[in-house]
Formats: C-alpha cells, structure tokens, sequence
C-alpha cells in the first residue's frame, strides 16, 4: 500500500477523517485511537483493523518502553555501586589537588596531596587518617600540618606514621605552597 494515501477511520461508531498513514500511526501508538479502531481507504471492500495496518502493536510498545526502564535502571544502579565504591576515593583526590582555599581545611588537603605526590615517587600509597585525627595549626599565611596515616609498600604491608608538612599560602597564586618554592 502507498503510504502517502488517505484513510478514514471508524472509532466508536463514528467515521473521521482522512488521516495519512503517518498521522494515523502516530495517533495509534500514542493510544489517541484504540485498538479496536477500523480503517479503510479507496478501494477497499471491508474497513479492516487500524492495528493490522500499523504492525506495531501497543503491547511491543509497552514491551520495548519496560526494557528501556529496566536497562535505565541497571545503569543507574551501577553508576551508584561504583559511586559507592570509589566516590570518597575521587572525591578525596580531586581535594588534594585542587583545595586552595586559605583556611585550616585547604592546607589539611593540599599538605596530603604534597604527601601522595612524595610517597608515589617512593613507589608506594598512603592511607590518611580523616581531618579530625589531623593536626592543623594555621597562623597567616603559615600552616603546619601533622598527618598521621599508614604507608603501604610494594609488599602491600603497612606502617603507621606521622607526615609534618610545613606550608606558605600565596596570596598572588591564590593557594597553598611548600616553603623555597
């Protein structure tokens, strides 16, 4: 059948119409028209059903919305589990590298990020303790922090310790500096 020719339709007892077959498409999957609507066109002997014409049938439609749903889910899901799972670790990072701000906070974070940058270069990681268990004594633009965390080596094995980070803020560069540079 060609699709850029007319058809009526009969919906509850009412003929309307003429629609193209893309206007009528449209109103059948978006239930504007019900399933047992009727079409005919020029030439036809019986009106026969707008869902038989249409092929696709409002359940395949619902069919394929669910499985949207049901994947959009999974992912958010997923994308929640491995928030979870390393979001504090992402978090934590991304503020030793970038807190600048000239408060007690800032220099805590900045002195950890100096702290992984010297421990990787020994090649090994540093697990710190939280801001609460640190010590911060900040006066100016001068700060020393006292960190204390675990250094893990190459074997995986760990050693408590206590990391003293002296620290200068430069009000030009807007951040938090080791002392000479």
């Amino acid at each position: 059948m060609a699709f850029t020719e007319e058809y009526f339709i009969k919906v509850y007892g009412e003929q309307k119409g003429p629609y193209t077959f893309p206007q009528l498409k449209r109103m059948y999957e978006t239930n504007l028209i019900p399933g047992e609507a009727l079409y005919w066109q020029d030439g036809m002997e019986q009106w026969l059903a707008v869902a038989d014409l249409c092929r696709a049938t409002r359940l395949d439609r619902l069919r394929h919305v669910k499985q949207l749903r049901v994947a959009g889910i999974a992912m958010l899901a997923t994308v929640v589990l491995v928030l979870g799972y390393c979001g504090r670790v992402l978090g934590d990072g991304w503020r030793e590298m970038n807190d600048r701000d000239w408060t007690p906070r800032g220099a805590y974070w900045k002195a950890r990020g100096f702290v992984r940058e010297e421990v990787k270069r020994q090649d090994a990681s540093v697990a710190f303790e939280p801001y609460v268990a640190a010590n911060v004594d900040f006066t100016g633009s001068d700060a020393t922090v006292i960190l204390p965390g675990t250094l893990f080596g190459k074997d995986g094995t760990g050693s408590k310790m206590t990391w003293k980070v002296a620290l200068v803020y430069d009000f030009g560069k807007k951040e938090w500096q080791l002392p000479g540079q």
